[in-house]
C-alpha cells in the first residue's frame, strides 16, 4: 500500500498555493493577499503547525493536543505563531464563541470561576450547561477562567477555507482529497496547465460566493434568535450583494430557507425574504403565502409575472395549475389528473412492494417485452458521452483543476450558449442511429471509467445504451439531446422509470405504486420527451396476485447455520404457477468443507454424498436462470436466500429476486395453528412431507402450502 511522506500536508498546502498564485489571485483582496504572503515568514515547523490548526473543523483547539512528530519543538513553533498573530489564545474573542465547544467538566469550571448562580445540577447533560451559560454570558469574566488560556484559534482559518473554496469552487474540500489522490483511493483527472481559475472571474464573484456559501452552511448551527437578525440584515441590505452565478444560487437558498424558519411567526418578515429569493420554491411559497393571508390581488400578480416572465417550466407549470385550480374552478392538480388518466392498474405481488419497477419488467418479459430500468441513469450517460469532447476537453469546459467533476457551463446552465456551433454541428452529423451508436462506442471505449459529474459507470451500462439508442427514433434522440443541452438543470431528472421494446418500437414507462404521485420534474421532462416525438406513458399498479406470475420455492441445506462461514450441500427448487406445480430441479452441492455429524443426522447428507457433486459455481448460472422472471419463496425465507445470495456471492455474481416468506405468509392467511415450523404446518394441513430436511421434500411440501396460502390471498383480496 502507498505511504505519505512525514509532512504529506505541507506539500499539499504549497501544490494549492502554487495553483492558486498562477491562476486566482486576483481573486482576494490586498488583506487577503497579505496575509498569504505573510506565510513565508513563518520558518517550515510554525508553518506546518499553522497548517494542523487551521485544518481542524472545529475552531479552537485545546493547546496541550497541539503534539505531532514531525514537529520537533511545538511550544517554539506555537510561539512563533503567536508573536506572528497567526494564532491567539481564546482570550481574545467572544466568549460565546469558546462556550459552544467546550467539554462539561470545562463549562462547570466557566461558572465556578465566574461566580454564576443559574446552574443546572452537576449530572445535567452538556447542553443544559451551555444554555445556563449563553444566558448569562456577559457575566462571564474571562480574565478568571483559565480555560481561555488553554485553547487556542487561528485568524488564518477564514483565509485558509477561502483558498480552499477557490480552488474547489465550493465548500467542504479539504487537503485530505489531495491525500486520497496520493494513495489511489480518489481518481481525478488529468492535470492541465490551465493560467485561469475556472469557477470564478473576478473578485467580487469569489467573495460573495464564499460569503454566502458560508452563511448558508452556518444556518444548521445558527440559534433561532441569529437567524431572526440574519433574516433583517439581508431584508434591509446591510450584506454584501451577492455577484455571478454560485453566489446568487446561495443567496436565493438562503433567503429562501430563512424564510421557511420565519413562517408562521413573523409572516411580514417571510414575505420579503421569499420576495428577495430567486428560489423555485420561494416564489412558490410566496403565491401560496399570499393567497393564504387573503391577499388576493397579490397573488394573482405574482401568479402573472411567473407566468408571463418564468424560465423555469416547473414553477410555470405551478402557476398555470394553482390559477387554474383556486381562480377557474378546477378541483384536482394536473398531477393528479395526469395520474388518474393513467388507465387500469397492472396486478403485481406484494413481494414487489418496494420495487414496482422489477415487478413490472418481469410482467412485460412475459408478454415478449423488454425493458430496462433505468430512470435518469441512460439520459444521462447519452448526454455525457454525446457531449463528452466539450464537457470535458474543451478550453472553455470550465474544469477548474483534477478534482472538477463538473463542467462550469453545466453548473451555470450555459452549455448550449457557449457550445451551441459544435452542438449543432454533432447532431447533424447523426444521419442515423449507426452513426450514434457509432460516436457513443467510440467514446465510451476511450473514457470508460473516468470520473465524471454524469455517470457511475458499470458493466452493462453500455448494453442498455445500446438497446435504447438503436430503437429510439433519431430525430427525437437529437431533439432532446438538444433540450438537454440547452437545460440540463431543468432535465437532469425526471425521467421514466422503463425503457422498453416490443419487436422493435421503443417506449418509456413511468411506474407508480399505490400512494406514489407525479412530481413536477417528472412532468416537466415526461412533456419533454413527447415534445421530442418519444411514447411515453405512466403505469399504475396494484398489489394483487397476477395469475400468470411465476413462483420458484426454494430449499436449501447446509454444513450450518451462518452463511457468512459455512455452505450449501443441497438445493431444490420448485416453480409454480396458479395451483400448478409445473417444474423442479434439484442437486446435491459439494460444499468443499467437512459436513458436521449433527448435520448428517439431521439431513442424511454426508461427506461421501457430496464428494462428487458439483460445486456452487456450477450450478449458479442454471439457478440465476430457473429464478429469472420469478418471485423466491421459501419457508424462513431470507435463511434460503442468505445462503443463496452469499454463494453467488463467492462466485463474483450478484442475485437478488422479489420474496416472500411462507412462515409469515402462514401466520397472516391461515392463522391459529401453534405452531408454523414446515413439519408441524404440514402436518396441521394433511400435506406431505416425507423424508424432512432432504431439499426436494422440503420444496415440494412448501410448494403445496404456498398453493394453500395463495388461494387464501386471492379470497381475502376478493
Amino acid at each position: 500500500m502507498k505511504a505519505l511522506p512525514e509532512k504529506y500536508y505541507l506539500s499539499h498546502f504549497n501544490e494549492l498555493m502554487n495553483f492558486l498564485r498562477s491562476t486566482s489571485m486576483h481573486l482576494f483582496t490586498d488583506k487577503q493577499r497579505q496575509q498569504l504572503e505573510k506565510l513565508s515568514l513563518l520558518n517550515e515547523s510554525a508553518l506546518c503547525l499553522l497548517l494542523r490548526i487551521v485544518n481542524r473543523k472545529s475552531e479552537f483547539v485545546f493547546k496541550e493536543h497541539l503534539n505531532y512528530d514531525e514537529i520537533t519543538d511545538v511550544e517554539l513553533a506555537l510561539s512563533e505563531l503567536l508573536d506572528a498573530e497567526f494564532v491567539k489564545f481564546a482570550i481574545h474573542k467572544p466568549p460565546h464563541e469558546l462556550i459552544k465547544e467546550l467539554k462539561k467538566q470545562d463549562l462547570q469550571q466557566v461558572c465556578i470561576n465566574s461566580n454564576l448562580e443559574n446552574t443546572p445540577v452537576k449530572s445535567a447533560k452538556k447542553q443544559a450547561w451551555v444554555e445556563a451559560l449563553l444566558q448569562q454570558v456577559q457575566h462571564i469574566n474571562v480574565q478568571q477562567c483559565s480555560v481561555f488560556n488553554r485553547y487556542v484559534y487561528s485568524d488564518f482559518k477564514p483565509i485558509f477555507e477561502l483558498c480552499l473554496f477557490v480552488y474547489f469552487g465550493k465548500l467542504g474540500g479539504t487537503l485530505s482529497q489531495f491525500s486520497m489522490r496520493d494513495l489511489g483511493v480518489l481518481d481525478v483527472h488529468e492535470k492541465t496547465n490551465t493560467q485561469i481559475n475556472a469557477h470564478f472571474d473576478e473578485q467580487e464573484e469569489a467573495q460573495t460566493a464564499f460569503y454566502f456559501s458560508k452563511l448558508l452552511q452556518s444556518l444548521k448551527t445558527l440559534s433561532d434568535d441569529e437567524k431572526l437578525t440574519l433574516a433583517h440584515t439581508l431584508v434591509n441590505s446591510d450584506s454584501p450583494q451577492p455577484t455571478g452565478f454560485q453566489a446568487e444560487s446561495k443567496y436565493n437558498t438562503l433567503t429562501y430557507k430563512l424564510a421557511v424558519f420565519c413562517l408562521p411567526e413573523y409572516a411580514q418578515l417571510a414575505t420579503q425574504l421569499m420576495t428577495l429569493s430567486g428560489h423555485v420554491s420561494a416564489q412558490e411559497k410566496l403565491v401560496r403565502t399570499l393567497y393564504a393571508q387573503g391577499d388576493i390581488e397579490a397573488c394573482k400578480q405574482k401568479l402573472d409575472d411567473i407566468i408571463e416572465h418564468s424560465a423555469d417550466e416547473g414553477l410555470l407549470i405551478f402557476a398555470e395549475d394553482f390559477s387554474r385550480r383556486k381562480f377557474c374552478s378546477e378541483r384536482t392538480s394536473i398531477l393528479t389528473n395526469m395520474l388518474r388518466n393513467s388507465g387500469e392498474a397492472i396486478p403485481l405481488d406484494e413481494a414487489f412492494v418496494g420495487s414496482p419497477e422489477q415487478g413490472l419488467i418481469d410482467s412485460f418479459a412475459r408478454q415478449g417485452i423488454t425493458a430496462i430500468h433505468c430512470e435518469n441513469i441512460i439520459w444521462r450517460a447519452l448526454f455525457c458521452l454525446t457531449f463528452w469532447p466539450e464537457l470535458y476537453e474543451h478550453e472553455l469546459s470550465g474544469l477548474g483543476n483534477e478534482f472538477s467533476r463538473l463542467p462550469k457551463p453545466i453548473k451555470e446552465n450555459s452549455f448550449y450558449d457557449i457550445f451551441e456551433v459544435d452542438i449543432e454541428k454533432r447532431l447533424t452529423s447523426f444521419s442515423s442511429n449507426h452513426d450514434l451508436y457509432t460516436w457513443l462506442l467510440k467514446q465510451t471505449t476511450a473514457h470508460y471509467g473516468k470520473p465524471n459529474g454524469f455517470i457511475a459507470w458499470y458493466e452493462s451500462l453500455f448494453d442498455e445504451l445500446s438497446l435504447f439508442v438503436k430503437h429510439a427514433p433519431i430525430e427525437s434522440l437529437c431533439a432532446h439531446l438538444r433540450a438537454m443541452a440547452k437545460n440540463y438543470k431543468g432535465l437532469k431528472d425526471g425521467y421514466p422509470d422503463l425503457i422498453c421494446v416490443k419487436d422493435t418500437e421503443l417506449f418509456c414507462v413511468e411506474v407508480k405504486a399505490p400512494g406514489d404521485s407525479v412530481r413536477r420534474n417528472q412532468l416537466v421532462t415526461m412533456n419533454q420527451l413527447l415534445k421530442a416525438g418519444f411514447d411515453v406513458s405512466i403505469k399504475k399498479v396494484e398489489w394483487q396476485i397476477d395469475p400468470a406470475q411465476p413462483y420458484v420455492i426454494i430449499d436449501v441445506e447446509t454444513t450450518g447455520g451462518k452463511k457468512e462461514y459455512e455452505r450449501i450441500t443441497e438445493v431444490a427448487m420448485v416453480k409454480v404457477i396458479g395451483e400448478e406445480v409445473i417444474e423442479h430441479w434439484s442437486s446435491l452441492v459439494n460444499p468443499n468443507k467437512h459436513i458436521p455429524k449433527y448435520i448428517t443426522e439431521l439431513t442424511g447428507i454426508d461427506n461421501q454424498m457430496v464428494r462428487n457433486a458439483p460445486e456452487f459455481v456450477e450450478i449458479a448460472e442454471h439457478i440465476a436462470s430457473f429464478t429469472k422472471g420469478c418471485i423466491f419463496v421459501a419457508h424462513n425465507v431470507n435463511f434460503d436466500m442468505g445462503f443463496i445470495r452469499a454463494e453467488f456471492a463467492r462466485c463474483g455474481m450478484y442475485y437478488k429476486r422479489a420474496k416472500l416468506c411462507t412462515v409469515s405468509l402462514g401466520r397472516k392467511f391461515l392463522p391459529g395453528h401453534k405452531s408454523y415450523s414446515l413439519g408441524n404446518i404440514c402436518r396441521d394441513l394433511d400435506i406431505s412431507l416425507v423424508g424432512h430436511h432432504r431439499a426436494l421434500n422440503d420444496a415440494m411440501a412448501t410448494a403445496e402450502l404456498f398453493i394453500k396460502i395463495n388461494k387464501a390471498r386471492v379470497n381475502t383480496a376478493s
